[in-house]
């Protein structure tokens, strides 16, 4: 019975809250191709997207992560043609609450929260202009592993549901689009980084960032929409 207790004080004493409840800065690079499916087709193009997160605590296991990300339209193309003469920008940001725990090397994280994607172009003529929007509820999980040469391995899961999407599209053509429509969905999104901390208070990273969505349009049938690209970036830890 005293051999039992021991190993149950042992284990509260190696199971504390992820980072140590520090607030934490990230900054991402982030290249980036996306592609969003339309009743109308099919829009792509690359951002170089620029990142920032901020990570703040509120209790021993429970912090408030913010995401902010923002790059500028480049190589746009509508149904698999290029179009030329488009300027614009994308837009990622989110919120989300976390609670975490860290045993020994191993971190686990849960978290909720709500953000989307916004999107908008506009083109050589005055009608010109492309705006895509998807907002939804975030869902997810994170784990860490710490290996003995300093470098962790994190990878995080992501659900999209209640997303809600909007795609209004005005372009003189070739091809000629006036649309404007909405529509309901989900999908998931995931990362994976690997990390290195060269002094104590901050982190490197490089890993890989995807995801993919289903829209059901109204009236209008279901598309897919995807993101992918590698990305490094640093954390600060304070």
């Amino acid at each position: 019975m005293r051999a039992f207790f021991c190993v149950i004080s042992i284990l509260s004493l190696v199971v504390i809250p992820v980072d140590d409840a520090r607030a934490a800065m990230q900054f991402t690079l982030w290249p980036a191709q996306f592609s969003y499916g339309t009743p109308s087709g099919t829009f792509a193009w690359n951002s170089t997207m620029f990142g920032f997160r901020f990570d703040e605590p509120l209790g021993p296991f429970v912090s408030l992560r913010s995401d902010l990300r923002y790059g500028s339209l480049a190589n746009p193309s509508f149904t698999a043609t290029s179009i030329s003469g488009y300027s614009g920008s994308t837009w990622i940001a989110d919120s989300a609450f976390r609670v975490g725990l860290r045993t020994g090397p191993i971190g686990f994280a849960a978290y909720g929260g709500y953000g989307g994607l916004f999107f908008n172009a506009t083109g050589p003529a005055p009608s010109d202009n492309v705006v895509l929007r998807n907002l939804s509820s975030r869902l997810g999980v994170e784990a860490t592993v710490a290996t003995s040469r300093g470098l962790t391995l994190r990878g995080s899961y992501t659900w999209i549901t209640s997303l809600n999407a909007n795609a209004d599209i005005s372009m003189s053509g070739p091809p000629a689009v006036p649309a404007s429509w909405s529509g309901t969905g989900g999908g998931s999104e995931y990362e994976i980084t690997l990390q290195y901390s060269p002094v104590p208070v901050t982190t490197v990273f490089a890993g890989y960032r995807g995801g993919s969505s289903q829209i059901s349009w109204s009236g209008a049938g279901t598309t897919n929409s995807t993101f992918q690209g590698y990305l490094v970036g640093v954390e600060l830890h304070f």
